[in-house]
């Protein structure tokens, strides 16, 4: 392919003459310009490979002036045709580093070998080029630091990577040598200068400092290089980050320690499940000796009940192949235990299979406690019959069953009359025994397949499976005779009546939810009607409905005119009693009234005022404990109870941070409360506690031990405190299952490094059996009871002056 040429010249004879000289030299001629402002448009626009170019031009732009601009921004190669060699003109011309200078008059002769010798520069600067580009790309893509040091001269010359690992930026500049040989840590400097003066060459791993202060590793190689004049040395070094590779080995190093001294069980096995290697832990787990375990069968050996070949294969040629479950697995000597067992399919670089990782934990503990759990979960107990959760698990096995069968189903909702005057007037110890008198004669009256539950206070359920409106009608009336028999208590014979609503599934509801509502109305309509009577639920019930939506619409007008407050109760370290911060609790202030949230938060949770209220509470709760932050010498969390439908919203983690921001409030000071059922309910708890948790807020499980409380769930889920319901405390120490239970959980809260609260707490002799369990902090109306804001500012006085004083 031939050369494309632009002339650059005034005179248009002489431009065409040089035209045909040109071609005849067998170059093509693609642009002739007069002036060398259109010489550089034309050029931006054709790109010849090379430019003849006079000096003096039309216009105000000169020749040598023009070629600077095709050179440096255009990089198109100049020669210079002109009749003009003064020294002011030469030095004009070299500025642009032209490729020839060729003085008219001239011999075709001359223009050729001119031509062909720029031409041949031409190339043989593309090829160095080409090849310095191919250094850089390989010193880019090895991440290479090169350095060079004159040691005669002071110089220090850098390329590559050199500034990202050292600060010094890539050139040559004088005495950066030094700076460069103080980043490495003495020692490594030492070594690096000895192996220079033994061997006149280095090769090692050392270690400096990074601009950011961060250490980093290299491999460093370096070689002396002696040159003229005699005595002239040069140090030639490569450097590569190896930081990752030597982090790597650490690691290495810690995950043996880790292997060799971790309280689970942990074995490396082949793919075809024959054992390669075991921890300590794992030979004290299963009784084997080491010699014992190797090239055995893992599965036939351990398992009570084997995987299949299936399993492995399926698991090995999964990319990331993991599972994890409880298995059942048989020790030496042949004791059975269980076992939650984790296994990880480990591939080479090749992503061929390379071995099994196989780590377990002895959960007999965890499954003994569970099961105590699991029944104080299910059963109320103070009646010893099932409570909300049990009817909850009933009604939906039932409610599925009857719609399956297309059967019928009732539902029983009691509620005792006046059975708070009995507790008020004969005590609480005397109300427990009615209500336990009262299940007993409860399970007494139904059949064997209807289900039995106290929901709460004196609330009582029966599930009554296969039963229509006779049958629950007439167990009602059943009901309200058996339970009006004289009982005694504090030698007193004591009447107490009920009132009862039915609901029947289908007709009044085929959910959970509805059936639960109408068998409320339908006792409610029974209460209204005068008590000790039975109410089968209808539409004209729906008087309940209406007062529930006009305490929503109250609700919506307390929101907007903001008439919600909040309170504080303090929480108190036991031992050597110190304030650790408050619980807040909102409260509704009406003008004749301050509502109590048992009496709205349903509400607000149902007609979806419960966020923008949750919000306010977190945003006012963080604005009180910032100014705690500000004024209180010591650090006082604040805790804030959270719904599940907050807790479920999208944008829940990102709402909490914002207000920490807009607050100031340390994250850390911070406690979202959230109860067990709603962890269990919600699919993806475990990664909404883990985005909380990277915020730094502290998570606690409330009411724990009231709901159903999983031991894998405390397990996987990052938390952080466990707060005893009060139903627990409040017959403390008196009581001994109650003790038992509050030491239960304090045990275990303490065996999974949580800790660990205790609500309701009204009598010193309560804290005190809290305090010898270990029980960590307390709150209830032996400290304080909620308090007001105009109220806490006192409340906080008093402690700062005990702080003095114990100053």
């Amino acid at each position: 392919m031939s050369h494309r040429i632009q002339i650059v010249e005034d005179e248009r004879i002489v431009a065409l003459d040089l035209k045909e000289c040109i071609r005849s030299l067998g170059f093509e001629v693609i642009d002739i310009s007069s002036s060398g402002e259109k010489a550089i448009s034309r050029a931006r626009e054709l790109r010849p490979d090379l430019t003849l170019m006079d000096i003096h031009l039309d216009g105000p732009m000169s020749g040598t002036e023009a070629a600077a601009v095709l050179r440096q921004e255009l990089d198109i190669p100049v020669v210079f045709l002109t009749a003009y060699a003064e020294e002011n003109t030469l030095k004009a011309a070299e500025q642009s580093a032209p490729y020839g200078y060729l003085l008219k008059p001239f011999e075709l002769r001359e223009l050729n070998a001119t031509l062909r010798m720029a031409f041949s520069c031409r190339a043989a600067e593309s090829e160095t080029r080409d090849q310095h580009r191919r250094l850089e790309m390989a010193i880019e893509t090895a991440k290479l630091g090169i350095w060079e040091w004159d040691t005669q001269q002071s110089t220090f010359f850098s390329q590559g990577h050199i500034q990202q690992l050292t600060g010094i930026r890539p050139g040559t500049l004088r005495d950066n040598a030094p700076s460069f040989m103080r980043l490495l840590a003495k020692t490594d400097r030492d070594k690096l200068l000895t192996m220079l003066q033994q061997r006149g060459q280095a090769e090692m791993i050392a270690s400096l400092q990074r601009p950011d202060g961060e250490a980093a590793w290299v491999e460093l190689n370096a070689r002396e290089f002696h040159g003229q004049p005699a005595g002239h040395t040069k140090l030639v070094g490569v450097l590569r980050d190896v930081t990752e590779r030597v982090q790597m080995e650490e690691k290495l190093r810690q995950a043996s320690a880790v292997f060799h001294t971790t309280a689970e069980g942990i074995a490396i096995v082949s793919p075809q499940r024959q054992i390669q290697i075991a921890n300590p832990a794992f030979l004290r787990m299963t009784g084997y000796s080491l010699s014992e375990l190797l090239l055995q069968d893992i599965d036939q050996l351990l398992h009570e009940r084997q995987h299949s070949l299936e399993f492995y294969q399926q698991l090995g040629q999964q990319q990331h192949g993991l599972w994890n479950g409880e298995i059942l697995c048989r020790r030496n000597g042949g004791e059975l235990f269980p076992v939650w067992e984790h296994i990880c399919a480990v591939h080479d670089d090749s992503g061929q299979l390379s071995h099994f990782i196989i780590a377990c934990s002895d959960i007999s503990g965890i499954h003994n406690a569970q099961r105590e759990l699991n029944h104080m979960a299910f059963h109320d107990a103070l009646t010893g019959l099932g409570n909300r959760h049990l009817l909850q698990d009933q009604l939906e096995i039932e409610l599925d069953r009857a719609l399956c069968h297309q059967q019928s189903l009732g539902l029983v909702f009691i509620d005792l009359d006046g059975f708070k005057l009995v507790n008020d007037s004969l005590g609480h110890a005397a109300g427990d025994r009615l209500l336990q008198i009262v299940a007993a004669r409860i399970k007494e009256t139904i059949r064997r397949g209807d289900i039995a539950t106290r929901f709460g206070g004196d609330e009582f359920f029966i599930v009554c499976p296969g039963s229509g409106e006779e049958e629950c009608t007439t167990l009602a009336s059943r009901l309200i005779a058996k339970l009006e028999t004289p009982i005694l208590l504090s030698d007193e014979p004591v009447v107490i009546s009920c009132s009862i609503g039915i609901a029947l599934f289908p007709q009044h509801g085929q959910e959970i939810d509805k059936l639960l509502r109408a068998a409320d109305s339908a006792m409610y309509e029974a209460k209204i009607q005068g008590k000790r009577r039975f109410c089968l639920f209808n539409d004209g019930m729906a008087d309940k409905v209406r007062l529930r939506m006009q305490t929503e619409q109250r609700l919506r007008q307390a929101m907007s005119r903001q008439a919600f407050e909040l309170h504080y109760q303090p929480l108190i370290a036991l031992g050597e009693p110190q304030l650790m911060g408050f619980e807040a609790l909102i409260r509704w202030r009406e003008p004749d009234r301050l509502i109590m949230p048992d009496s709205f938060i349903t509400i607000a949770e149902e007609c979806g005022l419960i966020h923008d209220i949750g919000e306010w509470v977190l945003h006012s709760a963080c604005e009180q404990a910032r100014q705690w932050q500000d004024n209180y010498p010591l650090p006082l969390r604040v805790a804030v109870n959270v719904s599940a439908r907050q807790f479920a919203a999208p944008d829940f983690v990102r709402k909490v941070g914002l207000i920490l921001l807009e607050t100031g409030l340390y994250p850390h000071l911070l406690e979202l409360e959230v109860t067990e059922s709603t962890l269990q309910i919600m699919e993806d708890s475990q990664r909404v506690l883990g985005e909380l948790k990277a915020l730094g807020v502290s998570i606690s499980i409330d009411d724990f031990g009231t709901g159903y409380s999983s031991m894998a769930l405390l397990k996987h889920l990052t938390i952080d405190r466990l707060k005893i319901d009060r139903s627990f405390v409040k017959d403390t120490p008196e009581a001994v299952r109650d003790c038992a239970i509050c030491r239960a959980i304090v045990t275990l809260a303490h065996s999974l490094m949580l800790s660990i609260t205790a609500e309701g707490v009204e009598t010193a002799e309560q804290a005190e059996f809290l305090a010898k369990i270990g029980c960590d902090t307390a709150q209830g109306y032996l400290f304080a009871k909620p308090l007001p804001l105009d109220a806490l500012a006192g409340y906080l006085a008093q402690w700062q002056a005990r702080l003095r004083e114990g100053g």
